[in-house]
């Protein structure tokens, strides 16, 4: 609201109401976003990418936070390879909406990569000024999962294992268990150095969906220790737009492992540690 007096001899104030669009609209809160930013932009501006000591460090001060209607996942934190000095963390925003958050100065360019990038607002965390981004990133945004996963960091890409023996994974429900299978192989890797995460496409499942689910999935779980996919058959299925076929055959499965819609985290957990 802001006040204006019509002259010196007029006795009336003309009072001008700025109608702005409600917070609630938007997918992340500005507090949330900027208290979360305040951290993430005090890292260290460097070219090199992001380590896992900076994600556990930036984790670490954020414990303290109390974020009103946003979930981050410390796990996912990178570098824009543009702009060094700006950041992307996946983030559950209101109602659970599956964003990237992009923390940037208010000096570093917008991102080309991704244009639709939605403004959640510029504020000042101590003198600096910062520009908040909200992403739409679920397992149904496609062209952002290649556009992260292309040119943002690589190793969340699968790659041939060869004959490296691994435990290969089916779900009838990629996008909503495979953050917890990547986290059973986590386990299981710092456990006893052991990599063997692999993805099975099941008989019926769309391969390009499939693919998103997992690589979104990496992407979330923040796994770049590398996995592989599979599908069923000699000849391995087409993605439209990739030019490498993701899925191999004739690999070493010492174990292969189906889990219903219905399991739960512990459940998984519980499953994938079994021998």
């Amino acid at each position: 609201m802001f006040r204006a007096d019509r002259g010196p001899n007029s006795n009336k104030t003309l009072i001008i109401e700025a109608v702005t669009p409600s917070l609630f609209d938007l997918p992340l809160r500005l507090g949330d976003a900027a208290s979360l930013a305040s951290i993430l932009l005090d890292l260290p501006v460097t070219p090199k990418p992001v380590t896992d000591d900076l994600r556990n460090r930036a984790a670490a001060r954020a414990a303290s936070l109390n974020f009103d209607a946003m979930v981050p996942v410390y796990a996912s934190l990178e570098r824009d390879p543009v702009h060094p000095s700006a950041y992307y963390i996946c983030v559950d925003g209101v109602d659970g909406q599956r964003l990237l958050l992009r923390a940037a100065p208010a000096t570093s360019p917008s991102s080309g990569l991704f244009p639709k990038a939605i403004l959640i607002g510029r504020t000042f965390l101590g003198r600096h000024e910062a520009v908040l981004n909200a992403i739409p990133f679920s397992p149904h945004d496609g062209e952002r999962i290649r556009t992260f996963s292309e040119q943002v960091n690589r190793q969340f890409l699968p790659k041939p294992f060869g004959s490296r023996p691994v435990v290969v994974v089916r779900s009838e429900a990629p996008h909503e268990q495979f953050p917890s299978v990547f986290e059973a192989f986590r386990r299981q890797w710092k456990a006893n150095g052991q990599n063997m995460a692999c993805f099975g496409l099941s008989e019926g499942q769309d391969p390009e969906s499939f693919y998103l689910a997992t690589v979104w999935a990496a992407i979330r779980s923040g796994w770049r220790e590398g996995y592989t996919l599979t599908a069923p058959g000699e000849r391995m299925p087409l993605i439209p737009g990739l030019k490498l076929r993701p899925y191999e055959t004739g690999i070493s499965a010492v174990r292969e492992v189906s889990l219903k819609r219905e399991l739960a985290l512990e459940d998984i957990l519980n499953i994938l540690a079994t021998e």
